[in-house]
């Protein structure tokens, strides 16, 4: 008898990319971290390294990828944070693997599995925010991507700053704020030891995310809004500013907003679960 092969979930984020071998369900099998290359070719090489290494044991593959796409031609349109803008990215692998391919805004593959086995799970109406490299966002009704026109769900480019025209990535962004693992790591110490500057941080943090998330309650009005991201693993340093704001300012009783429960996981299970 056959032995059911997997779906390769791939998330090609802004630093790293990640590669998950995944089932049917959204169970993640095995999985690895691959710093991601600074040009076009030398992430396609990437790509198919990885999707030719574990060929055998897979029948499908589901993309994450940042920036806007066109979903019907398998064309990624812009990518602020890495060179691949104007991309026919399934074109390009299906010259070489004859397989399924499928792909999605990264942030929408976060969400995604957040809404179907994540923190959003029994919850109808999800919202995600992916605070990374950049900031995301995703929209799934009923375990369905909403695509609207096709864009819908870009919630890193809500705009909070409105004189100078800075959108929640502008201003919270890793790469926006000049933020390393390392550096992340020196603040959640010197917040601990109750450092001013640190503390005036997580809370200026706070004050911009709960600001963001206003806007989507407003707008969307979600059951659950999930944060995830390198920036939502400090969720209990900018949780308290960000609660308060949202509260101050929020029209209605706010919903839920929690941390991601899939953590680096969501984005390669997304991806896989595409195909569900």
């Amino acid at each position: 008898m056959a032995k059911n092969k997997h779906i390769l979930g791939i998330d090609v984020g802004g630093t790293n990319t990640k590669f998950g071998l995944v089932t049917g369900r959204g169970k993640l099998v095995k999985s690895k971290q691959i710093a991601t290359p600074k040009t076009k070719p030398k992430i396609i090489e990437l790509l198919c390294e990885q999707i030719e290494l574990h060929q055998k044991e897979i029948d499908k593959i589901g993309l994450g990828l940042p920036g806007p796409l066109d979903l019907k031609n398998g064309r990624i349109l812009k990518t602020p944070n890495l060179p691949l803008a104007d991309t026919p990215i399934v074109k390009i692998l299906k010259q070489k693997f004859k397989l399924p391919i499928k792909i999605e805004n990264d942030a929408n593959c976060f969400t995604l599995a957040e809404a179907v086995i994540g923190a959003g799970k029994n919850y109808p109406t999800v919202a995600g925010l992916t605070l990374g490299t950049g900031v995301g966002g995703g929209i799934v009704i009923d375990k369905k991507i909403f695509h609207g026109r096709g864009s819908a769900g870009e919630l890193g480019h809500l705009f909070i700053d409105f004189k100078r025209a800075a959108d929640l990535e502008d201003l919270i962004g890793a790469k926006s704020l000049n933020l390393s693992a390392e550096n992340y790591q020196i603040l959640e110490k010197l917040e601990q030891q109750k450092d001013e500057r640190a503390l005036k941080f997580w809370k200026e943090l706070g004050l911009t995310i709960g600001f963001g998330c206003l806007n989507i309650i407003h707008a969307l009005d979600p059951d659950i809004i999930v944060l995830g991201g390198k920036q939502s693993l400090a969720f209990s340093l900018f949780q308290p500013e960000m609660l308060k704001t949202i509260n101050k300012h929020c029209l209605t009783k706010p919903p839920k907003i929690v941390k991601s429960k899939l953590i680096d996981k969501a984005g390669v299970i997304g991806a896989a679960l595409l195909f569900k």
